[in-house]
């Protein structure tokens, strides 16, 4: 017998408050509370199948605040984890939700999750289980149509290639140097899926872009804000009559304007310029022919190279410990290191924090060659994908920052019109490069240093889940 989708949403918020604690590796706490951070819960329901998507502004890679998230859907809806995805905003400007926490890419194997979720945490549990409360009491049947609209004003491809062929971080100076409208390759698309309920007005939208949100982001002068996408959202939502939910695109090397150098009302603007186009998105939206739902969450495989020569990681070594004496002492000339460069915008001391995280990857890497342990560690990382299909829309979601070359795969590989591609998917695993990033060394490709005990990727890296995805999606459109 034929089943049909139905939906149902809810929005919610948490208040920060001035002094809250913020990832800033500094010890800088919250300056400024701009306002509320947004978050939204949608449930859908097909039959049997059954799948709860939170979205929400901070960071996706913090144990505790997953499995609590997880927890407090099985208590009120009777899910199981496996029916629950989280997609973050990956909004900087959100303070931490833990005290202690566990990030997803920092533990060592085997290693428990001991953080306690802070007044912050808690509040937000609290809010998210009286959004859940009753939920599955207003689910309706609803129509899938989806629209996109093109916006290049707010972001910009962060990785750059020096004339050598060296990759570097490209700061703010720097795409000023290139030129205002300096682009890159990046994924211009702001999608709108509505689902629409039987009486036609909308039950709830889920909108996704593609972009890091750090315009008005400061590590060391932190403030409590949605950042542009939240801004966007609000002026969707207020357009529909309905809850929205943001999802963050593969936006590893995307960077926004401003980065670390705006204000919150560059911020906005750049967040009206996003609502707009979200709103334009709905003036081409399509029906789907379709109106079921299916799910499924996938073991991907991410192959690992070798360790670095160990004389390439002792010289590394020489270069971190004169950096970060040099940025300790304010050393305002402490710009690159180890491959990777660093803006003016952060104090030399947070420069040198930042160098100081590489440190124990390098200290590890030497031990193992001097073990004589190198080639016989694993040669893949395992990681799970969430890739889903309701109507004609797809929907992969990859626990990484992925860069934009792996989004852009699939979404031009897959068989479905329209399909979600999205990073910061339940939980984080850091950065993975796409096939073509692997040898490079800038922040983002070789964020495998900032882990305990992750060895180089090799290629097809990140890719591997886009391969992995679109061949779901092809057996769920079947």
């Amino acid at each position: 017998m034929p089943t049909v989708l139905q939906a149902a949403a809810r929005a919610f918020a948490v208040v920060p408050a001035v002094g809250d604690p913020t990832e800033g590796r500094t010890g800088a706490a919250v300056l400024e509370v701009v306002g509320d951070l947004k978050s939204t819960a949608v449930l859908f329901e097909d039959g049997p199948r059954r799948l709860l998507w939170v979205t929400w502004p901070a960071e996706t890679e913090i144990e505790e605040m997953r499995l609590a998230i997880e927890a407090t859907a099985a208590e009120r809806l009777g899910l199981s984890a496996a029916e629950v995805v989280i997609v973050s905003s990956h909004n900087h400007c959100a303070p931490m939700f833990v005290e202690n926490g566990t990030s997803a890419w920092r533990r060592p194997a085997g290693a428990p999750a001991l953080g306690r979720l802070n007044p912050l945490g808690r509040a937000f549990i609290a809010e998210l289980a009286r959004a859940l409360e009753g939920l599955r009491q207003e689910l309706v049947p609803v129509a899938v149509e989806w629209g996109r609209a093109r916006e290049e004003r707010i972001t910009f491809n962060r990785k750059g290639r020096r004339a050598n062929g060296s990759a570097y971080l490209i700061r703010e100076e720097d795409r000023l140097l290139l030129g205002e409208n300096y682009l890159g390759e990046i994924d211009p698309d702001a999608t709108v899926v509505v689902l629409r309920g039987p009486s036609g007005r909308p039950v709830a939208a889920l909108a996704h872009f593609t972009g890091h949100p750090v315009s008005a982001y400061n590590p060391e002068r932190p403030i409590a804000f949605g950042e542009w996408p939240q801004v966007a959202c609000e002026k969707l939502a207020a357009h529909l009559g309905a809850p929205v939910a943001f999802l963050q695109g593969c936006a590893g090397d995307i960077g926004s304007k401003y980065m670390l150098t705006g204000t919150v009302a560059q911020s906005r603007e750049l967040g009206g310029y996003l609502g707009d186009a979200f709103i334009r998105a709905l003036d081409s939206l399509r029906p789907s022919t379709r109106r079921d739902f299916r799910h499924r969450r996938v073991p991907v495989a991410i192959p690992l190279a070798d360790l670095p020569a160990e004389a390439s990681i002792r010289k590394d070594l020489a270069e971190i410990d004169a950096f970060i004496r040099r940025g300790h002492a304010g050393d305002e000339d402490t710009l690159a290191c180890v491959g990777m460069n660093f803006p003016r915008a952060v104090s030399p001391l947070y420069r040198a924090r930042l160098v100081e995280m590489v440190r124990p990857w390098h200290v590890w890497a030497l031990g193992v060659h001097q073990a004589g342990r190198v080639g016989q560690g694993p040669k893949f990382l395992p990681v799970e994908i969430e890739v889903a299909r309701f109507g004609d829309v797809g929907f992969v979601g990859m626990p990484f920052e992925t860069f934009v070359r792996t989004g852009l795969k699939i979404k031009r590989e897959a068989p479905l019109p329209c399909v979600l591609a999205c990073g910061y998917t339940r939980v984080e695993g850091g950065y993975i490069p796409d096939a073509e990033g692997c040898a490079d060394r800038e922040y983002m490709s070789g964020f495998y240093r900032y882990t305990p005990d992750w060895p180089p990727f090799r290629p097809p890296a990140g890719d591997a889940m886009a391969i992995a995805g679109v061949a779901v999606l092809r057996e769920l459109s079947a």
